[in-house]
């Protein structure tokens, strides 16, 4: 008999920490299962937050388990064909016009994509286009939107050793939430694959995304060295630009930058994810004083 595992009803992104909690929480109640079936119940839900929903989306798709889902309302159940949860947008060989049903729509499929290869690029300016054209953002914030986009997807592809990235955004009321995450050997494991800056790292997963949130590359081109992950500058937009938010977490190792300040932590190995998971809230509109060439480097 499949035991059923109840999805709790994470529908606000007050708290990062609550959110990871329950995200947490399933990943190891599914883990502890030794059956190759599980059932998620979602009895319990009419909306889950996106930085809740896609990361377990992404969990789901990697666990080499089946996963069924059982006992949705109705317009969760859509709201879940819609967003591809169940089986998640594969975009190999994506053509442009794919993703034209969703020009209406205030979301994206999740997006499933070769982290090598020729798609990336032609994934990125498909994504742009619909996100631009769904969420009517403002002429000033299309160009921080796409360098945004470029930089974490290129940054999945250069660093994550990861056979796929996945990436969802959403629209929820005046911003745009992104999340974009990997299976790879997260951002400590980058720095001992290449074997940089482990005199200053040892053995400190939270340091490691320290530095690589400061611009400490593990790239070898020397005309990229202070390009670091390509998340330094871009963090920096989002939330000293824009007033957003920018969330990460890698093996064990936590970063949080919003109007609260920065907070780097070690957290328990219960919530190592395997991988990296980059959570942000960007606002559709920019204030005037705004300047996107005062963070390009």
């Amino acid at each position: 008999m499949t035991k059923n595992i109840f999805i709790p009803n994470v529908s606000r992104d007050d708290r990062i920490g609550s959110v990871f909690n329950s995200l947490f929480a399933i990943i190891r109640e599914s883990e502890s299962i030794e059956s190759e079936t599980l059932n998620w119940d979602f009895k319990n839900d009419l909306f889950l937050h996106p930085f809740f929903l896609a990361p377990l989306a992404i969990y789901k798709d990697i666990c080499n388990k089946e996963v069924r889902c059982s006992n949705m309302e109705p317009e969760l159940e859509k709201y879940f064909t819609n967003i591809c949860f169940k089986e998640i947008y594969d975009a190999s060989g994506i053509k442009s016009g794919a993703l034209n049903k969703y020009l209406e729509k205030s979301y994206i499929p999740i997006v499933k994509f070769k982290c090598k290869g020729t798609d990336i690029n032609r994934i990125q300016e498909i994504l742009q286009r619909v996100i631009e054209r769904q969420s009517r953002v403002d002429k000033n914030m299309r160009t921080p939107i796409s360098y945004l986009l470029s930089e974490l997807v290129d940054n999945i592809g250069e660093h994550s050793g990861s056979e796929y990235g996945y990436i969802f955004c959403q629209r929820v009321k005046r911003d745009l939430l992104i999340v974009i995450g990997d299976n790879g050997r997260t951002i400590y494991g980058s720095y001992v694959n290449t074997k940089k800056y482990l005199d200053i790292i040892g053995l400190d997963e939270a340091f490691a995304i320290k530095i690589a949130n400061e611009g400490y590359s593990t790239k070898d081109r020397p005309e990229a060295e202070n390009r670091g992950y390509g998340i330094s500058k871009s963090r920096e937009m989002v939330v000293d630009g824009l007033g957003g938010a920018f969330f990460m977490l890698s093996g064990t190792a936590f970063y949080r930058h919003n109007e609260q300040g920065i907070n780097i932590v070690n957290i328990p190995e219960a919530y190592r994810w395997n991988g990296t998971i980059i959570l942000v809230r960007i606002p559709l509109k920019a204030s005037q004083d705004f300047n996107f060439y005062h963070f390009v480097e």
